[in-house]
């Protein structure tokens, strides 16, 4: 049987929302079973069986599973009994949709089949367009100042915008903000230094490297809300600088140095500052070496201070600089900036663009032009018309919408429109009214309270989309990449078996009082205690008359152990007393420690007021009477008890075909 079609059929009864194509696991599978990768069992009977096993899949799992084994290695006998357990469960599971969670299935696996799917579509060419833009900037620093508005809202929208506007009419950047932004810089006016490439999100630092020197950004977005930023200046980046100095050993006059220092700055070339340096340097090989510092790199044979200060001064300026040692004056001669992208260079940027936002705005690339090949175009005028419904009642919207006519988005040669956008977008809206009402529900549509009406609508549309262009790739991706659906395959199994053992094991069945406790009386020896407890009940008895009728019952009854005669009061008495059922030491109950245990004086009042009089029923003991007593073990081993009832029930149900001549061939072709 083929689930994703299956899953279709139950959707429809169910009224669940899916996409239009969704993962078709035991499809991808069939791409692989040829001569290099043969049949090695069946699972279930032909005329509803999931799928066949290939040697490669079993191969798969095998090896990944004993290289991550605390328990060292396994056997191919002892794994294949595992494996044919695991297999039988997700097999199982496809009985077992409506009941299980199926809308949380195809959510998770969609989301899985994006993650895993995007190494084997980003291209070469992307990838290196990125590791190169990365190493540009890289060779600079760039020092800006901000306005933030935090929060990804139609509020903060607003806020950024009137900024925007007041800007452009010529307010300053400074005074802005100081007076509007939400970040910690405020106070100095938004500045925030300079950075460079992975210094900051990759939203930012692209919006930064965009934008020229003395001018200010248009609003944009990053995770932490609205941004405008200014650049005050780009300067390269020195890995190494040539330069000259003039040395003053502390203490010298400063009236000197500056004296000095004028002399310096009428120098024209290095040739006419070594001269200056010759006469007045205090270095000692400086009449000899006229300043000479040789090429100055970050790597401790200069201190830090001298290093950072050399590093950030503009090519041929002459600074004075005070530092720990004493003063300078210094000529920069040389910037040596870009570190050669090499092939160790190359795949120390490869390694650090694939990874955090970078590698996120790569995938988002990716499914731009996945969308982008399938012509993909969304109507941005009818998205606006469409979001002032925002505030619609779901009661008013089949009228409301009947106002909005037009095509949607176009993809894949196709148009759709209004009609037959209607139903998924109506279970949008509904989710957009739950969220913002109540944002802890979850809902068919997953939405992001940080963005805008408009924003959401977009975002599912392009899931959609998304979704059906990468289920047009998968294929491709199969043929060529066996591991790519073998994890695949693992992962669906997965979320069939979690769901199914929630079904059969972890839920409700291994919960239900009746149940749990029924497991355990014929066991209860198997839990005994470490040491003796009183185990029993404490009854409160309001008065005389109910206590004769528990000496009564106790006296005709007198080897019946405190679970049973519980039972019995249960059955005739009918009101007039509390019960406390459990197993106490001595100093745990001040009824106990009164009337059995004997530890307090019997004058002593520890009785309710309205239920005045005693009777206690029990003995000590290390056999808890009641399951609540050991709950955890209790449920523990109730539930194994139910995965192999499960287990057992499987095997009698699906018959296993194994291919032996291939299992023979399992790590050895």
């Amino acid at each position: 049987m083929n689930i994703a079609k299956y899953l279709t059929s139950v959707c429809a009864l169910a009224g669940f929302s899916v996409s239009a194509m969704d993962i078709d696991v035991p499809g991808l599978m069939k791409t692989l079973n040829k001569s290099d990768d043969p049949v090695l069992m069946v699972v279930g009977k032909q005329e509803y069986r999931l799928d066949t096993i290939t040697r490669g899949e079993f191969e798969y799992m095998y090896n990944k599973n004993n290289s991550i084994s605390l328990d060292g290695p396994m056997s191919v006998d002892d794994y294949k009994e595992l494996f044919i357990n695991y297999k039988l469960k997700a097999y199982d599971a496809t009985k077992r949709f409506p009941d299980l969670k199926l809308n949380t299935y195809t959510k998770e696996l969609d989301s899985y089949v994006k993650y895993l799917s995007y190494p084997y579509l980003i291209t070469g060419e992307l990838e290196d367009k990125f590791i190169k833009e990365a190493y540009q900037r890289e060779q600079e620093y760039v020092t800006a100042s901000h306005i933030l508005i935090k929060g990804l809202n139609e509020t903060s929208k607003q806020k950024i915008d009137k900024i925007y506007e007041r800007l452009q009419k010529g307010e300053k950047f400074f005074d802005l903000a100081k007076e509007n932004s939400e970040c910690g810089s405020a106070f100095r006016g938004g500045f925030l230094g300079e950075f460079s490439a992975f210094d900051m999100v990759y939203n930012f630092e692209t919006e930064a490297y965009n934008t020229p020197v003395g001018e200010y950004s248009k609003p944009f977005t990053t995770q932490f809300g609205y941004h405008i930023v200014y650049i005050h200046d780009r300067r390269p980046k020195a890995i190494a600088v040539r330069a000259q100095e003039i040395f003053f050993q502390s203490g010298t006059r400063e009236t000197y140095i500056d004296s000095v220092f004028a002399i310096a700055k009428k120098c024209k070339n290095s040739k006419a500052f070594g001269k200056v340096a010759k006469k007045y340097s205090m270095r000692g090989d400086a009449k000899k070496t006229k300043g000479d510092m040789g090429l100055v790199k970050d790597n401790g044979l200069y201190p830090q201070e001298i290093v950072d200060k050399l590093f950030k001064m503009p090519l041929g300026d002459i600074q004075k600089f005070s530092g720990t040692f004493g003063s300078h004056i210094f000529l920069l001669n040389e910037i040596q900036t870009a570190e050669p992208l090499d092939s160790a260079k190359y795949e120390t940027l490869k390694k650090k663009v694939m990874n955090g936002d970078r590698y996120e705005a790569i995938k988002k690339k990716v499914s731009e032009n996945l969308r982008s090949r399938r012509g993909f175009k969304i109507n941005d005028s009818l998205m606006c018309e469409i979001a002032k419904l925002k505030n619609v009642t779901m009661d008013e919207m089949p009228d409301s919408i009947k106002k909005i006519d037009g095509i949607w988005y176009e993809y894949d040669g196709e148009t759709v429109n209004t009609e037959s956008f209607r139903n998924k977008y109506f279970n949008f809206h509904d989710s957009y009214n739950k969220i913002t009402v109540q944002n802890y529900l979850r809902t068919d549509v997953p939405i992001d309270t940080n963005k805008t009406y408009k924003e959401n609508l977009e975002n599912y549309i392009y899931d959609i989309v998304d979704l059906d262009a990468l289920n047009k790739e998968l294929k491709n991706i199969a043929k060529d990449n066996k591991e790519f659906v073998y994890a695949l395959r693992e992962y669906s199994d997965g979320l069939l078996v979690y769901a199914a053992s929630e079904y059969h094991v972890w839920g409700m069945k291994s919960t239900k009082l009746d149940s749990l406790n029924k497991f355990f009386r014929p066991r209860k020896e198997m839990y005994q205690f470490d040491e003796p407890k009183w185990v029993g009940v404490i009854y409160s008895v309001a008065n005389k008359k109910v206590l004769k009728e528990f000496q009564d019952l106790a006296a005709k009854n007198p080897n019946m152990d405190a679970y049973d005669f519980n039972n019995l009061v249960q059955d005739k008495v009918d009101d007039g007393y509390l019960t406390k059922k459990g197993a106490w030491k001595v100093g745990e109950s001040t009824i106990l420690d009164k009337y059995y245990f004997k530890t307090i004086p019997a004058d002593s009042t520890v009785e309710s007021p309205k239920h005045p009089l005693v009777f206690i029923y029990g003995k000590e003991t290390k056999v808890p009477e009641w399951h609540t007593l050991v709950k955890g073990k209790v449920i523990a081993d109730y539930q194994k008890e139910l995965e192999k009832n499960w287990l057992n029930a499987n095997r009698r149900m699906y018959p296993v075909e194994i291919k032996e001549d291939v299992y023979k061939t399992v790590n050895n072709h």
